[in-house]
């Protein structure tokens, strides 16, 4: 093979080794990433032109003007040309180097094995610049791509976590607040302001906000998906109290029978039995229930998804299994006619923000480019290509597709005729023409069409991409420019649209493959990381510890330690032991510490983390007879929202509807830790510590 040869010869002058030595860019060693399969039938593999490479390179004359000790120069064999294939030997070879900085070659070659080396870096955490090979002396950095601004907030407001935007954003603090009152279930906030008047508010407004039920459901729906332990006891308040509503509409309607089963379930519902589950009841209403009656009763107890996930919820346990069933349909449609009349889109909307659907949309964007493809006039090819991706997103997501298929000036002609032939599975557009050599002006473009697609309304079903639940970037063959500035807009959007990013490989011959071990999650690292960890220690400062780790595991392998951390601070504060009285000291104690000023969630978690899981119900009665502390925190736990509140008010009993004040709650932990032995800070520690450390990654990884 002639190595030097003519400058003028066609493609030599583009070969990446011969711009790159030339160009005076300084270069300490360097890595072949070359792959060991055939490429056409009877040439030597790129494997075995490497290593003629590599013995030019260390050879006395050397090769483009340069020569390099044979310990700095590394022929790393490659089984395919792809990424998943080329992420291993790329991370391998950087091991063996240790570099401070790693240069990746863009623009000639293959865009999967550059992509491959991309990714090792980000994985060893190595700063990495992309070279174009036809411009070397102007490396660039995809993390100086990438637009963060907001990022912060947008999560903060998707996710509503009311509280924590009052922070970051004072000007509307009234608002935060109130909102994370009812978030709480707790109206004392919004009665207070109530009578003295609120500026920026109607008095219509704040009567509504004072209304306990549609308070309950607001904390349910916000909250449902989170999967805590709170969460689990707002859905047995949510479902008992919607189950009595349907009742009461229907009541006149339904045969005596019926009316009488229903009636004796929801009472049973309201009364605390350890000897009979409340699920099994709703299992046997429901088969006791005539198949000619119809209804709304009838139809949320012939529910059998809602019923397990109801049975779920009851375990106390649930919010420790890694995972989760998915919400009922009954759920998810309840909250898109609660949403319809919810009180806090209109008081976003009028100060000029909308937030996103409660539930999620269940949509997700789709990011791809198009190459030159073959001289095939039905494009045979291409439709193959797309019905790969379209497959595999469908297998992931339920909801929407959106595509958007990125072109070339060579390609747009033909991502048009594909978006066109793609519309009958999926909404497609195509993004283009791209400039092939401007990789910030085409990640600009990108972004902005991605805007240009609707403003956000809020709602399931959105037209806006700022809506969408997941975004997937597909990597395959193309431009190598447009490949890139698609991960550099996608992470943005991906801010933009506070929502989870994944990236997969397209290839020839096995369709859509993980580009990495870690299912593609690795690019998470250039954007959403430091966001994640300082909203993960938002939640954790709530006690919120599954919503922590669900957050975490949103980020790239650089979070699961964290992650791990979490997990384990929330089994020590749920799961069962044997060392039962100090476990339970430390428990209240980190309540306490934590959550002591906000009475009910304390009342609420000081006795879920203690019964039945630790104590069973025999055990615990005997407990709370020795302890008059702990029997108190009993009776203000279930006379909170989160339990039986709602049931003594629909019983006509007279009940406080404000939380006990913080001091009261925080006396009666302190005494009942010590009834139980004494204050233990063992868990505490553990808490604070962990904080520290998702204080210091967010910190350490922040974008500017």
């Amino acid at each position: 093979m002639d190595f030097e040869g003519d400058p003028d010869a066609p493609g030599l002058h583009r070969r990446p080794l011969r711009k790159i030595l030339t160009s005076g860019v300084v270069v300490d060693a360097v890595v072949l990433l070359a792959t060991v399969n055939t490429h056409r039938p009877g040439a030597a593999t790129f494997a075995h032109y490497g290593r003629l490479l590599r013995d030019r390179l260390c050879s006395s004359p050397g090769l483009f003007g340069r020569t390099f000790p044979a310990e700095n120069v590394r022929v790393a064999e490659v089984a395919e040309p792809t990424t998943r294939h080329g992420t291993g030997p790329a991370a391998t070879a950087l091991a063996h180097f240790k570099p401070r900085e790693c240069l990746v070659t863009s623009g000639s070659g293959s865009y999967a094995l550059g992509a491959a080396a991309l990714i090792a870096a980000l994985e060893a955490g190595i700063p990495v610049s992309l070279l174009p090979v036809d411009d070397p002396a102007a490396p660039y950095r995809l993390e100086d791509l990438i637009t963060s601004a907001g990022a912060l907030r947008n999560r903060l407001l998707r996710h509503r976590f009311w509280a924590e935007l009052a922070q970051y954003d004072p000007a509307d603090a009234d608002l935060w607040r109130l909102l994370d009152a009812r978030q709480r279930a707790d109206v004392s906030l919004a009665r207070q302001a109530r009578q003295k008047g609120l500026p920026g508010f109607t008095d219509g407004q704040l009567a509504k906000l004072t209304e306990l039920w549609p308070s309950v459901q607001a904390a349910f729906f916000e909250r449902a998906a989170r999967g805590e332990a709170i969460d689990q006891s707002l859905l047995r308040a949510w479902y008992v109290r919607h189950l009595a509503g349907r009742l009461d509409r229907e009541r006149d309607t339904l045969s005596p029978p019926t009316r009488t089963l229903i009636s004796t379930l929801v009472g049973k519902l309201t009364v605390r039995d350890p000897r009979h589950g409340s699920a099994t009841l709703l299992d046997q209403a429901r088969q006791r229930i005539p198949a000619t009656d119809t209804g709304a009763c009838a139809a949320i107890l012939r529910d059998q998804r809602l019923t397990r996930f109801y049975a779920d919820a009851a375990t106390h346990t649930a919010h420790l299994r890694e995972q989760r069933p998915p919400l009922p349909t009954t759920v998810i449609e309840q909250a898109k006619v609660w949403e319809r009349g919810d009180l806090a889109v209109d008081l976003l909307k009028t100060r000029g923000m909308t937030p996103w659907p409660v539930l999620g949309s269940g949509d997700v964007l789709v990011l791809m480019s198009v190459g030159i493809g073959w001289d095939d006039a039905s494009d045979v090819q291409g439709k193959q290509a797309l019905t790969e991706v379209i497959d595999w997103v469908k297998r992931h997501n339920p909801g929407q597709i959106r595509l958007r298929l990125l072109a070339s000036p060579e390609t747009t002609a033909r991502a048009q005729a594909l978006a066109t032939w793609a519309r009958t599975r999926a909404e497609a557009e195509t993004v283009g023409p791209l400039p092939t050599a401007d990789v910030a002006r085409a990640a600009d473009q990108i972004h902005h069409a991605l805007q240009a697609a609707g403003p956000p309304t809020g709602r399931s079903g959105s037209g806006s991409l700022r809506d969408v639940d997941d975004i997937v970037l597909v990597i395959n063959p193309g431009k190598p420019d447009i490949g890139n500035a698609m991960i550099a807009a996608g992470i943005t959007w991906s801010l933009t649209a506070a929502c989870p990013l994944r990236v997969v490989e397209l290839t020839r011959d096995q369709g859509i493959r993980p580009v990495a071990r870690d299912g593609g999650r690795v690019l998470r690292r250039l954007g959403p990381d430091p966001v994640l960890a300082e909203l993960a220690g938002h939640a954790l400062r709530r006690l919120d510890l599954r919503t922590a780790w669900t957050l975490l595991g949103h980020g790239s392998p650089a979070l699961d330690p964290l992650r791990k951390a979490v997990d384990t601070l929330h089994r020590e504060l749920y799961a069962d032991t044997d060392r039962r009285h100090e476990a339970a000291r430390q428990r209240l104690t980190l309540i306490g510490h934590v959550l002591g000023d906000q009475p009910w969630p304390a009342c609420h978690l000081a006795i879920e983390t203690l019964r039945p899981g630790l104590f069973d119900w025999n055990t615990w009665s005997a407990l709370t007879a020795r302890s008059p502390a702990l029997k108190e925190l009993e009776r203000l736990r279930n006379a909170s929202p989160y339990a039986h509140l709602l049931d003594r008010l629909r019983q006509g009993r007279r009940q406080p509807v404000e939380p006990p004040h913080p001091d009261k709650v925080r006396a009666l932990l302190a005494r009942a830790v010590n009834d139980l032995g004494g204050m233990d800070n063992a868990i505490f520690d553990r808490y604070r510590r962990l904080c520290r450390e998702l204080e210091a990654f967010a910190a350490a990884h922040r974008l500017c």
